[in-house]
């Protein structure tokens, strides 16, 4: 089995892209991939908007049950009323199972007071936070989350590209500060992979592609690595299946 727990749907306003439920199943199924978490593009600053874009991926989700779940993203800069009751809604109505913050797209640093509200809220709804890292600094620097994991200790945070290469060595020092931390490794060079796995176990390490052609690139990583049977399972969708509670067999 695999799960890639990041992809995108919409419109980005930010990196100009655009992203169809159509390309997600064809990029799917050319590379054998049986679930796929979505979040929304980004750059959409009204709540109607942000809305209808979840609603969207639900819609998704509901076509292809058990192989779409969504995940909530908005900036934070919004109404705070607004994120807490739109992240609410897409986690109790619509079944969402994450949270993501893009500290550079969502112009919001983990260490601030928006920043922990994020935290505050994955934390009362008992979901998991992405993290953007890597590109984007200085508020997309791994070490920015070390703070919120730890005074959040039952929120589990997962660090989207692991740094991105450059900031790899940050992933690493905020993994080893804080054990609530999961490494996803998309743009990740493949030996920092290895890394990881040597380091803090397969458990605390997804797979993910986050662009469509970039899917088949982060497998032939992996199957590029030494790993056992066990952990390459384990990276490809049992520590998905396990911070996102997908209750799979």
């Amino acid at each position: 089995m695999i799960i890639d727990v990041h992809a995108h749907l919409g419109t980005d306003r930010v990196f100009d892209e655009v992203r169809d439920e159509d390309d997600i199943i064809k990029i799917m199924e050319e590379n054998h991939v049986d679930i796929t978490i979505v979040q929304p593009m980004f750059g959409t600053i009204d709540i109607k908007e942000i809305r209808e874009l979840h609603n969207r991926i639900n819609k998704f989700s509901q076509a292809y049950p058990r192989k779409i779940f969504g995940m909530v993203s908005m900036t934070p800069l919004i109404h705070e009323a607004d994120y807490y009751n739109e992240a609410k809604r897409c986690v109790k109505e619509l079944g969402f199972v994450g949270i993501k913050l893009h500290p550079a797209a969502h112009s919001v640093s983990p260490t601030s007071k928006l920043g922990e509200m994020v935290w505050k809220v994955c934390s009362e709804l008992d979901v998991p936070l992405m993290v953007h890292t890597g590109a984007g600094v200085p508020f997309a620097l791994p070490a920015n989350v070390i703070g919120r994991c730890k005074q959040y200790k039952n929120v589990q945070c997962i660090l989207a590209h692991s740094g991105m290469i450059s900031f790899a060595g940050e992933a690493i020092l905020a993994a080893q500060e804080c054990p609530n931390v999961i490494l996803e490794t998309s743009w990740t060079a493949a030996h920092h992979i290895e890394h990881f796995v040597e380091m803090f176990g397969a458990n605390r390490v997804m797979f993910a592609g986050d662009e469509g052609s970039n899917l088949i690139v982060e497998l032939a990583k992996y199957h590029s690595l030494n790993l056992s049977p066990q952990d390459l399972e384990w990276c490809l969708w049992k520590t998905a299946n396990h911070v996102f509670k997908l209750k799979l067999d």
